[in-house]
């Protein structure tokens, strides 16, 4: 009996250990664990600095986006109405669990008429080098452009806490960024969430 109690108390301690590992910390105050889902609308652009990120050199991604040439492109370039940030992470099991989800989002936005070519999708890797997103990319095979963060001044310039993030942005192709909304976790219906980006954007 004092064996079976030992080895229950042994099994134990090693879920224990073996949780803890998967929400290890991948930058100061960023952990990479499930996060229980909590939204939070924003007004007034909560006085983020313009967002810049390098043009991707697909030309499928330049064309999602409404870019060419080469360089650095703010994001409020991008040419679309309304833009959604998800900030992941290539070792998140989270991120992980849901990015086919993710995936169908980005296929349900492109299938209606009334969103496609005015919500889109980007994703950036937190702590990621260029090669961890690209796998991350391929793994899961993402269909919108991913984008590394590995020196995490995106993530923290975005006040990202967790892995993974949704962020929505109110964008015109012209330059012009509008922080409206802040989603840590996942989110259990795609629908829902997309009828919240709707409604919190103005669209």
């Amino acid at each position: 009996m004092k064996k079976n109690t030992k080895g229950m108390f042994f099994i134990l301690i090693l879920v224990v250990v073996s949780w803890l590992s998967a929400c290890a910390t991948i930058g100061e105050g960023l952990e990479e664990c499930p996060l229980p889902t909590s939204a939070t609308v924003v007004s007034g652009g909560a006085g983020l600095p313009i967002i810049e990120l390098p043009i991707p050199g697909s030309e499928a991604e330049k064309r999602y986006l409404g870019l060419t040439g080469s360089g650095n492109f703010k994001i409020g370039q991008i040419k679309a109405r309304v833009l959604i940030v998800e900030v992941f992470s290539f070792y998140c099991p989270h991120c992980q669990r849901t990015a086919a989800q993710i995936n169908d989002l980005y296929r349900m936005i492109e299938q209606r008429a009334d969103l496609q070519g005015k919500v889109k999708l980007i994703g950036i890797g937190a702590k990621n080098s260029a090669f961890e997103v690209d796998s991350y990319r391929e793994r899961y095979q993402v269909p919108f452009p991913l984008f590394s963060d590995e020196g995490m001044e995106l993530t923290e310039t975005l006040g990202v806490k967790g892995t993974p993030t949704f962020i929505g942005f109110k964008v015109d192709g012209k330059g012009f960024q509008e922080r409206f909304y802040v989603g840590e976790g996942g989110f259990p219906d795609n629908q829902k969430f997309l009828a919240e980006i709707v409604r919190s954007s103005g669209l």
